[in-house]
């Protein structure tokens, strides 16, 4: 009965889920009278309807769905990497190298994850040279990142800390080899046999251990002692709304006007079929008289070859039929469906519009540039600029954590790195460059008329620049800056002495 019960509520979530939106209902009906959370508090995104539009291989919706793709990997590549700007060279240098170097292609994985699907869960860990001969040492100290589908992840958080893991579950499909029997053929080619186990892995902060499903056991053989003291995982939440205690899909708001522009598109297309093949109408007085006259083959013929009255057989053919004999108050013509692609392509343009509006994304983003002006061009920008900007501040946050686990990982002191990203496009970067220069050279102005102090100056100028230090860090590293240059007067500037200060000879 529980397993009834549990197919039925999964078969209702997917119904409720593939009809209305993205986003499963099942889980914001209420079950008592009185109010408590809200209604959609614990819901997810239907992961696999998510990535089928970002695959665009959905029948009910693969018509639109191609707007999906461009919609998320442009955040991607805009979002861009970060730089590590805490002021330590070191630490700087270590942490870019792991961002730029070691885990840039896992990053962008988990930005686009988390933006098509609300969230995504991150794994750091670090290779053994010693078991692996292709791992370098440098390899090993810069670990690596490992992204998993959130379905496959059970966390759970420490009750008196959440933002610690107590535990954390990982599903895991292994290959294991059967061996082959004794009596197996010497040099034989065939391939070995293998079986497909599900492993649970298990996590803790003392402890890694693993069960295999398929067997119904421990492997033993793999359980290792966790010398980290903590769970490396990390969930991360694309715009993570507090009434959903979750994150959201940016694919959720464009999803009703992307159906949409799938059933136009459908009816455009059914439409110019009916378009393509026009209709004859006759106007005449007698039927029989006038097939008789000119589809003499849809009759009987007699013995001199004439059509016999009464024998039609149902059937026109207008193969060679180039001319019809009517009468003169009789009319014969072609009906042609009206053409409703005119009228679809406005409905196309209004519901790309609404796509656009939704996702917060420009025209151009989907190589629609035909009669936009720079007006236009910039209207639709900014707001795109804005989204990106913001989903920096939200993706910061989960950057620094687990730049936080790989200093702790390979024994440095575990803090937030401040992050410094570059500016989005190259316009934004000319104009705050040019605004920078104008303030520097008005706090210049007001230190040596005594208004400021350096002091002030520099803390003014600290959030445009990312990796400047405390002001009396910057103050004691900018005396290495005035290089005195003991220069010998007698050296330089007197053609008439050589360079040990005497005269030169006449001759010279």
């Amino acid at each position: 009965m529980a397993r009834i019960w549990a197919g039925l509520k999964e078969k209702i979530g997917e119904q409720m889920t593939v009809n209305g939106s993205l986003r499963t209902a099942w889980s914001g009906i209420r079950r008592t009278f009185w109010p408590g959370a809200p209604i959609f508090d614990g819901t997810r995104v239907h992961y696999d309807l998510a990535r089928q539009l970002y695959r665009n291989d959905g029948q009910d919706s693969n018509l639109g769905g191609g707007f999906c793709r461009p919609i998320v990997d442009l955040q991607v590549e805009f979002i861009d990497l970060p730089r590590a700007a805490s002021g330590d060279e070191d630490e700087d240098e270590f942490l870019n190298d792991c961002i730029h170097v070691f885990w840039a292609n896992e990053i962008q994985q988990m930005l686009r994850n988390s933006i098509r699907d609300s969230m995504t869960v991150v794994r750091i860990g670090r290779k053994d040279p010693n078991s692996n001969p292709l791992v370098g040492m440098e390899e090993s100290e810069h670990c690596f990142l490992e992204i998993i589908d959130p379905e496959r992840v059970a966390i759970f958080y420490d009750e008196r800390d959440k933002d610690v893991i107590d535990q954390a579950f990982i599903t895991h499909k292994v290959e294991f080899l059967i061996e082959r029997n004794e009596g197996a053929v010497r040099g034989s080619s065939r391939i070995p046999e293998s079986r497909e186990h599900t492993i649970i892995e298990e996590i803790s902060r003392e402890v890694y251990r693993y069960w295999d499903e398929t067997a119904g056991e421990y492997l033993t053989d793999w359980e290792t002692p966790n010398t980290w003291g903590f769970v490396p995982l990390r969930e991360v939440f694309n715009e993570y709304d507090s009434t959903l205690s979750g994150g959201q899909s940016d694919l959720e708001s464009p999803y009703p006007f992307i159906r949409a522009f799938h059933e136009v598109m459908g009816q455009a297309l059914s439409a110019h079929k009916y378009h393509s093949i026009p209709k004859v109408k006759f106007k005449i007085n007698e039927v029989q008289t006038f097939l008789m006259n000119n589809f003499p083959n849809s009759f009987d013929l007699d013995d001199q070859g004439n059509p016999t009255p009464g024998t039609f057989s149902g059937e026109v053919s207008w193969q060679g039929t180039e001319i019809l004999f009517v009468q003169s108050e009789e009319d014969v013509e072609f009906l042609e469906a009206r053409s409703v692609l005119g009228d679809s392509k406005t409905l196309l343009e209004f519901l790309l519009d609404c796509i656009c509006i939704a996702s917060q994304t420009p025209e151009w983003a989907f190589m629609r540039v035909e009669g936009a002006t720079s007006g236009q061009t910039t209207a639709q920008t900014l707001p795109f600029v804005k989204k990106i900007g913001r989903k920096r501040k939200s993706f910061e946050s989960d950057i620094q954590f687990i730049c936080k686990m790989a200093l702790a990982i390979t024994r440095q002191e575990p803090r937030v790195i401040p992050l410094a990203w570059d500016e989005i496009t190259e316009d934004i970067l000319v104009t705050k460059m040019q605004a920078l220069q104008q303030l520097i050279m008005a706090l210049e102005v007001a230190c040596q008329r005594q208004l400021i102090s350096d002091v002030t100056a520099r803390e003014t100028l600290r959030p445009f620049l990312p990796a400047m230090k405390s002001p009396t860090e910057e103050a004691a590293d900018a005396e290495d800056n005035n290089i005195i240059l003991d220069v010998n007067p007698n050296a330089v500037g007197d053609p008439n002495l050589n360079g040990k200060g005497d005269p030169l000879p006449a001759s010279q």
